[in-house]
């Protein structure tokens, strides 16, 4: 029974990017082990959530109501949460070329018209990166998804 939690668990670590959670409450996990075709109550151990929270989380407020946000990005977003993607820092201030680094992608984060990718980098950043200066391997930021390459 808990290697099976575990594999839930592992499963929601490379799920597609279009169940991402963007609260706390998991909606992006929960349709996805839902989808695969686990029961409310194996969900809801799985992700550490109440069974009525689970519930909640597959009605009209919950990842149907997520998902709208991310939709209008899907296909300019890579595909699966822990995809190894390519991030284009543009030139800016004193720069004269854009710089390159790898990471992983975390989570999709719609803002309004635009989005985002929540990234946790696979390399240290030698160069600026705008708001978070000369980031460090394994530091999680969010860039614009135009800087994405998939």
């Amino acid at each position: 029974m808990q290697e099976d939690i575990e594999h839930m668990r592992q499963l929601c670590k490379t799920r597609p990017l279009r169940y991402s959670d963007l609260d706390y409450l998991k909606k992006g996990s929960t349709a996805f082990l839902h989808e695969e075709g686990y029961s409310n109550v194996r969900i809801a151990e799985a992700l550490d959530l109440d069974e009525r929270d689970v519930e909640n989380n597959l009605k009209g407020t919950g990842f149907a109501f997520d998902y709208k946000k991310i939709a209008p990005f899907e296909d300019r977003v890579p595909s699966n949460i822990g995809d190894t993607v390519v991030i284009r820092v543009p030139s800016w201030g004193n720069e004269t070329q854009d710089h390159r680094t790898k990471a992983t992608v975390l989570q999709c984060v719609p803002r309004g018209n635009s989005c985002g990718l929540s990234v946790s980098l696979l390399e240290d950043a030698n160069f600026e990166i705008p708001l978070y200066g000369k980031a460090r391997k394994g530091s999680e930021i969010v860039v614009p998804v135009d800087w994405v390459s998939k």
